[in-house]
């Protein structure tokens, strides 16, 4: 299935003070590889413009090695399962050389209306968002 791939430098306001990373930044880091991710075939604002929001239903992460102070990390997302109701991304984060893997998460994303009522997709809106 369709991945994308987001670089990201670690800034000293992500870390803590022993310049290591604090743990619920990496949750903010996949909210950018959703974003980008979205954006090459609608972006994320123009699903809102359509009354269409993506909260996160679960989470699960592992943090496997400590991101620090100035790294370049590289954030790959991947598409799991899509369908009208919701959808599920597979995060990887990787130092800048994709030798070590730091972290791995999986989230479910819903769609929901304004209210957060859910709300399944139209067909029309199925395919594009799956680029076909």
């Amino acid at each position: 299935m369709k991945e994308k791939i987001v670089e990201h430098r670690v800034y000293y306001y992500d870390t803590d003070k022993m310049g290591v990373v604090y743990h619920s930044n990496y949750l903010k880091w996949m909210e950018v590889a959703r974003t980008e991710f979205f954006r090459d075939t609608l972006p994320y604002s123009r699903l809102e413009e359509m009354g269409v929001m993506l909260p996160v239903k679960t989470l699960n992460i592992e943090y496997f090695n400590s991101v620090k102070y100035d790294e370049l990390i590289k954030i790959k997302i991947k598409l799991l399962e899509f369908s009208k109701i919701k959808i599920k991304f597979l995060y990887e984060i990787y130092d800048e050389n994709f030798t070590q893997l730091k972290a791995k998460a999986e989230t479910v994303n819903t769609f929901t209306d304004i209210n957060g009522n859910l709300k399944r997709l139209s067909n029309e809106l199925l395919k594009k968002l799956k680029g076909e």
